[in-house]
This record gives C-alpha cells, sequence and structure tokens, in this order.
C-alpha cells in the first residue's frame, strides 16, 4: 500500500513539475516570437504608413519638364526639380526595384530610425566616404551587427558618420536566442539576419559577397496581400514641398520634388476668378453676362447651369504679347444640378463653344470625383473635411478645367515662349489653391530648404526593398 501511495505521489509530483517546465517553455516560446526579432523593430516604415497621394499633380509632368539643378544643395526656389541621387536599402533579402515598380513615400520609423537618417543625413558632408561602406553600415546597423565587430579598417572609414553615443549604442550585443526554441517561420528569418551579421563583419567577405546575400534574385512571387501602386505619386512630404521618389536600383533613385508657385488672383463681383498675374505675364477672363448665358438647354436632357467665356486674354511682359481668346470656353456654374425654370437660357453652338450634354455631364462627374478624392485626401491626414471648403474647391476646380480646355490648342512645349509662361499659371494657381486648402500652403516664395531624406520610398509589392535616398549625386 506504502509502495502505490509513493508512486502517486511521485507521478502527482512529475506531473506537477512537467506542467511549471511547460509554463516555462510556452513563455520562452512567447518572449521570443515577440522578440522576434529585435532586427524588425530597428527600421519599420512599411507601405501601411504611407503618405497619402497629392492625386492633382498626377498630370504635372504633361505641363513641365523638370530642371536638374547644378548644385544639389537643395535650397529651392518655386519650381520642378529632377535629382538623381544615391540611396540605400533598409530592406535585406529582398528583391530590388524592378522598371514600373510602384513606391510611395512614408516617414522613416523604427528604434534606429534617428541614427540611419543621422548618417545618410552626415553623408552629404563625407563625398570621401563611398556609398558601399555606408550601404555596409546601414545594414549592420538594421539588422543587429555590433560595430565593434566590423574590422578596424573600415571602423575607422565609417566613424565620421557616427557620434560616440551612436557608437557605444551600437557595440551592445544583442539578444542572443537559440533558434532550437524559436517558431519554425520566425527560425528561417532568424538564421538569415545572423549569417548575414556574419557575412557583413567578415573582413574578407567582398561587397559583392554581401550584396549577393541582400539582394535576391529570380521573379517575384505573387503575393495577394500586397497592394498595386502606380509609379510616380506625389506626396506632400513638408514645407511647401511636393516628392515622389522613383528608384532605379536600390543605389540609383530618380527624386522629383516641386513646389507650387503663389500666382496673383482676382475675382469679380459675382467670385469668379477673373484675373491671373504673375511677374508681368496675365490671364483675363470677361465672362458673357447677357440674360439668360447662364443657361444651357440640352433640349429633351434638359436645362443647366453654365458660365460661358466671352473673352480669354493672354498677356506677356512686352506689348506686342498679346493673343485673345473669343467665346472659346465654358466653366460649370454651381453644382450643375438640373435647373427647371430655365429663363432665356439657350444653346448657340455657332457662335459660342457650347458643350454637348456628353461634354456638360463628363465634367460634371470628373468634378465629383475630384472632390470626393480631396475629402478622402484630407480625412487620411486626419485633417477636418472639406465641408465649408468644399464650394471653394468646386469653383477653382472647374474654373481650372474651363481654362485648360479653353487653351489646349495653344498648351502645346515648343509654342512661344510667352504662351507656355502665361498657360502655365493656371497649373501653378490651382496647385497653389489645392495645397491651401488642404492646409499646406507655404507663403515664403524665397528659396527653402527641402529633406528628401525623412521619407523613405516604400514598395507596395511584398518582398520589395524600401528605399532611403540621399543628397548626394549619383555618378555613374
Amino acid at each position: 500500500m506504502k509502495g502505490t501511495i509513493l508512486v502517486l505521489l511521485v507521478l502527482l509530483l512529475s506531473s506537477g513539475a512537467q506542467a511549471q517546465f511547460d509554463d516555462l517553455l510556452k513563455k520562452a516560446t512567447d518572449k521570443v516570437t515577440k522578440v522576434e526579432l529585435l532586427e524588425e523593430k530597428n527600421v519599420t516604415t512599411s507601405i501601411d504608413d504611407a503618405m497619402p497621394v497629392a492625386f492633382w499633380l498626377k498630370d504635372l509632368n504633361e505641363f513641365y519638364e523638370p530642371v536638374e539643378p547644378a548644385v544639389y544643395d537643395f535650397n529651392l526656389e518655386p519650381g520642378y526639380y529632377r535629382f538623381i541621387v544615391q540611396s540605400y536599402c533598409l530592406k535585406a533579402g529582398t528583391h530590388g526595384p524592378t522598371k514600373g515598380s510602384g513606391y510611395l513615400l512614408a516617414p522613416l520609423k523604427g528604434k534606429r530610425s534617428d541614427i540611419v537618417y543621422n548618417i545618410v543625413e552626415r553623408s552629404s558632408a563625407y563625398p570621401e566616404i563611398e556609398q558601399r561602406d555606408i550601404q555596409v553600415l546601414l545594414w549592420g546597423i538594421i539588422y543587429g551587427s555590433k560595430f565593434t565587430d566590423y574590422d578596424i579598417a573600415f571602423q575607422n572609414k565609417v566613424r565620421p558618420l557616427l557620434t560616440p553615443a551612436e557608437i557605444a549604442d551600437l557595440s551592445l550585443d544583442l539578444m542572443n536566442v537559440p533558434l532550437d526554441v524559436m517558431p519554425d517561420d520566425v527560425k528561417k528569418v532568424a538564421s538569415f539576419y545572423k549569417d548575414f551579421r556574419s557575412r557583413l563583419t567578415n573582413p574578407s567577405a567582398t561587397y559583392t559577397d554581401i550584396e549577393s546575400m541582400a539582394m535576391v534574385n529570380g521573379v517575384l512571387p505573387e503575393d495577394p496581400f500586397s497592394k498595386y501602386v502606380q509609379k510616380g505619386l506625389w506626396a506632400y512630404i513638408g514645407d511647401g514641398f511636393y516628392g515622389r521618389g522613383m528608384p532605379e536600383s536600390y543605389p540609383k533613385t530618380i527624386y522629383e520634388v516641386y513646389r507650387p508657385e503663389k500666382i496673383n488672383s482676382t475675382r469679380d463681383a459675382k467670385n469668379r476668378l477673373s484675373m491671373l498675374e504673375k511677374n508681368g505675364y496675365s490671364i483675363e477672363i470677361v465672362y458673357d453676362d447677357e440674360p439668360g448665358r447662364d443657361v444651357i438647354s440640352f433640349g429633351s436632357n434638359g436645362n443647366y447651369p453654365i458660365w460661358r467665356m466671352k473673352s480669354i486674354k493672354l498677356k506677356g511682359v512686352n506689348p506686342e504679347e498679346e493673343y485673345v481668346l473669343e467665346n472659346s470656353g465654358w466653366i460649370i456654374k454651381d453644382k450643375g444640378e438640373k435647373i427647371k425654370n430655365t429663363g432665356q437660357g439657350f444653346r448657340d453652338a455657332v457662335a459660342t463653344d457650347d458643350p454637348a450634354y456628353g461634354d456638360y455631364t463628363f465634367r460634371l462627374n470628373n468634378g465629383k470625383n475630384s472632390l470626393k478624392n480631396y475629402d478622402d485626401y484630407m480625412k487620411e491626414k486626419k485633417m477636418q473635411s472639406l465641408k465649408s471648403k468644399q464650394d471653394e474647391y468646386w469653383a477653382d476646380y472647374h474654373t481650372m478645367e474651363g481654362l485648360r480646355v479653353a487653351t489646349n490648342p495653344l498648351n502645346k512645349k515648343g509654342q512661344m515662349g510667352w504662351i507656355e509662361k502665361t498657360l502655365k499659371m493656371v497649373t501653378e494657381w490651382w496647385n497653389s489653391a489645392s495645397s491651401a486648402l488642404a492646409g499646406e500652403e507655404n507663403t515664403n516664395q524665397g528659396p527653402s530648404k527641402v529633406d528628401i531624406r525623412k521619407n523613405p520610398a516604400v514598395p507596395a509589392t511584398n518582398g520589395m526593398q524600401r528605399i532611403i535616398s540621399s543628397h548626394r549625386k549619383y555618378n555613374e
């Protein structure tokens, strides 16, 4: 009997010990899953952090040719600029950019994002430090290499890019978690990071050896969770500037910057735009205010509100630079809704360039879509909904559309310089007005600094590299 009781006690104790062990193992496993990996926390920027797209700039390159500054000091007056810059991969073990890849801009985030930014920012002051060495240093920071594990020669080369405090931080040991207690999905990634760190700090490893491990070749497998993003979309990047990053490869990015110019505008007694003016160039609009001319009849389709443009006068800085378009355009009035009492409305297709019903409704629907997109943009930026300003947006949108369509025969590159400069005011005025409505207007029109390093280009497709741009010019 005593023997039986002893066996039962041993079994119960063993069972309790096993339960305690299971609890400890579970806690350890949970901890490993959370630590995951510390490397994953160092730079976290992803497509989920992307800034909203400034959709109204999608056709900017149809009206402007970007200019590449002779000096890459990023101190810019209003205008459209293109930079070809050195850039860096922030996500090893992934596919590089491909032709047509869509990228959005997002804030640089993560536990060590400050150090990453500081290195890229300081790199402009040390052109003698090779781009490859900066890339190796960045990979090491992101994936947990100790600074002291690099050979002395490498440490001395990149030391100017770091402060003593940063070097101390980068010399700490990461928590070493045995791979065999990790979940399988985490274990594979952790093993890659461990091997990658070894290669980064191996004095005999060439840059080609390191790059071959950081870059994944072959066809990128389809991922149902990836998103589609059109190439070359714009985002507001602060201080009155818009930007878009278009990586051609991880070390080379085409980065374009646009800063709208403030155009002087005048409105008439009916609050319609009547003049745009800047530096001696002007566009004057005279509306047809004869009785009944603010209504257009589409027969059985009904009658709708309209503003007809009686004349559009373009003027340059010289006396002979003047061009007048007679009865050449129209603008949707008010909300564009069908009206019941027409008064003396009529449609004279010979005397004016009146629209067909399909043209009118097409522009009306485009206006509604643009208004919705703009409202969504403001909500995405966590700003107040358009609401009280939507009438202003609606009126300006249709004025812009009316002017662009009316002047389209003249709006071609290679035309007389003064006409081209005059017509560009329409685009500048619209983009500046749109920025102001979104609370993003910069009233300073003198040179201003822009920092393209703050917002890496992030891919919509999973398994691709995120890219941070520098202010260093890329040289083939």
